[in-house]
């Protein structure tokens, strides 16, 4: 387990406390990259009036719940969109409570055994969606996997800050197992890099194209099938 290769991504959060509380849930389980994907509402003034930006705004009172977990505030990375930050990542799991057809789900054990195995070798990504609606499909289709936590049927929305705390500590969790004395680790057959999310889509790129020349593609909805060609070669 690498915890300098975790990234947790927010994706386009509306709330700055909540912000802030998941900045204090990564130091408190030993976590420190934090990426923001920017909602809208930050561009502009304050909505509070006065003088900087809509985003210092935010940020400032995110820094107030942060408490002493501000450095991880400070050096998060703000990109206006997904695709930007998850380009230098070679896998990526999107956090959902829908059920995707034909789209396995890990349990946050299993997430955090699989980036166990994956961080050594490169840069991975958990990407949580915004408080009121989720990650979209689209969404979604960036990420290699999918995990949801577990909760009660009556109630399954959790709120973000609650969700990035149970990830953080499932996988330090699986990190302090894996430095238990006596524990033998399994070989690594495959030290390469897996490829960065960049290069996987001028992949889906090209396929588009090439697929999309010979016929193959529904021209009104090529994303259809392109969708399961990502996910079959997630699985692989």
């Amino acid at each position: 387990m690498d915890l300098e290769n975790v990234t947790f991504v927010l994706h386009r959060p509306s709330s700055a406390e909540n912000i802030g509380a998941a900045a204090r849930a990564m130091k408190n389980f030993g976590l420190s990259r934090l990426a923001i994907v920017a909602p809208p509402s930050w561009t502009g003034p304050p909505r509070g009036g006065g003088p900087g930006s809509a985003r210092e705004e935010v940020l400032a009172r995110a820094r107030k719940m942060a408490r002493r977990a501000c450095d991880i505030l400070e050096a998060a990375a703000v990109h206006p969109d997904a695709r930007t930050i998850l380009a230098s990542a070679t896998w990526a799991c999107g956090t959902t409570s829908r059920v995707l057809e034909g789209r396995p789900r890990l349990s946050p054990g299993e997430l955090a055994r699989e980036i166990a195995v994956r961080s050594p070798k490169g840069s991975v990504a958990v990407v949580f969606g915004e408080e009121r609606r989720g990650l979209s499909d689209r969404e979604l289709e960036l990420c290699q996997a999918v995990c949801t936590i577990p909760t009660t049927v009556a109630y399954d929305s959790m709120n973000l800050a609650q969700a990035v705390a149970v990830l953080a500590y499932e996988i330090t969790s699986a990190q302090r197992a894996q430095e238990q004395p006596g524990r033998r680790r399994a070989p690594d057959l495959d030290p390469v890099e897996p490829a960065r999310h960049a290069t996987v889509e001028v992949l889906w790129r090209r396929l588009s194209a090439l697929c999309a020349a010979v016929g193959y593609l529904n021209p009104q909805n090529p994303e259809h099938i392109l969708a399961d060609w990502r996910r079959l070669l997630a699985r692989a």
